[in-house]
């Protein structure tokens, strides 16, 4: 049984830098990484640096794709000057965690039923199905954001080592991820009133405060030992003060 190292695991994951799948590259620029995978297309951060893309290493993978688990956008390392290695998994979200979205029209729909329930008379009885399915679409997004995570961490990177040294046992990638420092990063499209947004204001009822406290919940299993909930302008210095610093 072969003992896994820092070393090792960063071998490990440089075999995934010239590779690609379905023309999806593994290790890829912010831009394509964060770029939505469906509609316009359009790219949460715009940036060229560069981050394996979990999710398209997991579809290429032989042992993950029949029962593809749940996978967070971005994978990076960091090596520590004290010879510790800082994992960063990543999530762009094209959602708005907090305030309600100008462009959801299914919210504008909602409301002006409510608001003008005589104008609307013909479609009121479907009030109620409507909430439901804004309600589900929100619970949806907050359910795989929790379970994005603990599959990656969990499943995938044990598989994925598995699957480049079959001598190794996935009980042993799991006591070595125990030991590394796992970082969780969420980065949202979000904004508060006059478009200012506020990290530390109070989200009682917001669908983030309900993340946090699932994700306080992990960091006391050990899964992750940091996470962070950010708007999508405060990406440079994330990169500036955790990654590249």
């Amino acid at each position: 049984m072969s003992e896994i190292t820092n070393d090792k695991f960063i071998d490990f994951l440089n075999t995934f830098n010239d590779r690609e799948y379905r023309n999806n590259k593994f290790y890829d620029t912010i831009t394509e990484i964060s770029r939505k995978k469906s509609g316009n297309q359009d790219a949460l951060i715009e940036n060229d640096f560069r981050m394996y893309s979990l999710d398209d290493i997991a579809e290429g993978s032989d042992v993950l794709i029949l029962n593809l688990p749940k996978t967070t956008d971005a994978l990076f390392y960091k090596e520590n000057p004290d010879g510790t290695l800082s994992l960063f998994f990543i999530e762009f979200k094209f959602h708005n965690l907090d305030d309600p979205d100008a462009e959801d029209l299914l919210t504008n729909l909602v409301n002006e039923m409510y608001s003008e329930p005589k104008k609307l008379k013909c479609v009121c009885k479907y009030k109620k199905d409507l909430n439901k399915i804004r309600k589900y679409y929100g619970d949806s997004v907050k359910h795989t954001l929790i379970l994005k995570p603990i599959e990656s961490i969990k499943i995938v990177i044990p598989k994925l080592y598995k699957e480049y040294d079959s001598d190794v046992d996935e009980k042993e990638i799991e006591e070595y991820l125990d030991c590394v420092e796992k970082n969780l990063y969420v980065f949202v499209s979000t904004y508060t009133e006059n478009g200012k947004y506020n990290r530390h204001k109070e989200r009682m009822e917001s669908m983030s405060t309900g993340l946090e406290n699932h994700f306080e919940r992990l960091k006391s299993g050990n899964i992750i030992d940091n996470y962070e909930i950010c708007p999508r302008s405060f990406f440079d210095d994330f990169l500036e003060n955790e990654i590249l610093s």
